[in-house]
């Protein structure tokens, strides 16, 4: 049950995740993740009955106060990505909340491998429906050419994303979300949701400002402070 449960939870992490960076930014949707050590102590309460120190509570303050800041000045907010965005967020708590439960009967590679399966079972009719349409491509050879050559568009200098198929940009993509996946469950066997969570903010910080600096995002001066 509780397996099920993560894995449902963890398919609607990247269904919304990806909502969201569909229609706000990337620094916007971490900024909002930023608050992610806030959620995690009210599940660990519900869900571990752990209870949190109050100079870790108030540590979370400033946090807070920065999510709040930066919507307000934030120039291409948008209701449905921020929305998505806030609920990203709380599924992922959640999940590793279970996950941490979880971890006392699991090694951190089997958690990894059985909520997969649960979450490609989630999946598993929008992969059926798919699956017609590509039989469809594959009886006509050209069309299916022009799926598998889709390329991102090329930036003005024609650098980064040059040549660079879709195909290509799934795989990478594939294989540094297992390996972030199984890093977070490793580290989760360690510390507490709470700390590792508080840990994690240091990364949603340098994803803010790194794609700042490559997409050219427009930045106000209290969305810097």
């Amino acid at each position: 049950r509780d397996m099920s449960i993560v894995g449902v939870l963890r398919g609607l992490t990247v269904v919304l995740g990806l909502i969201a960076l569909e229609h706000v930014p990337v620094s916007f949707v971490e900024t909002i993740k930023a608050t992610a050590p806030a959620f995690t102590v009210i599940f660990a309460k519900l869900i571990l009955k752990e209870r949190t120190a109050g100079p870790v509570m108030l540590t979370l303050i400033p946090v807070v106060a920065g999510l709040i800041l930066w919507s307000a000045s934030e120039l291409r907010f948008d209701t449905i990505g921020f929305v998505a965005a806030v609920m990203n967020n709380c599924a992922d708590c959640v999940q590793n909340v279970m996950s941490k439960r979880m971890l006392t009967h699991l090694k951190p590679t089997q958690l990894q491998f059985y909520t997969s399966v649960a979450a490609l079972a989630l999946q598993a009719p929008f992969v059926l429906r798919d699956a017609t349409g590509l039989i469809r491509k594959w009886a006509h050879p050209m069309d299916m050419e022009d799926v598998l050559e889709i390329t991102v568009p090329e930036d003005e200098d024609g650098s980064m994303h040059e040549g660079m198929s879709l195909t290509k940009l799934l795989i990478i993509d594939a294989i540094f979300y297992h390996l972030q996946s199984v890093s977070a469950y490793c580290t989760m066997g360690c510390m507490s949701p709470v700390s590792q969570s508080v840990a994690n903010t240091l990364k949603r910080s340098l994803l803010v400002w790194a794609s700042i600096l490559y997409f050219g995002n427009p930045v106000t001066n209290s969305g810097i402070v």
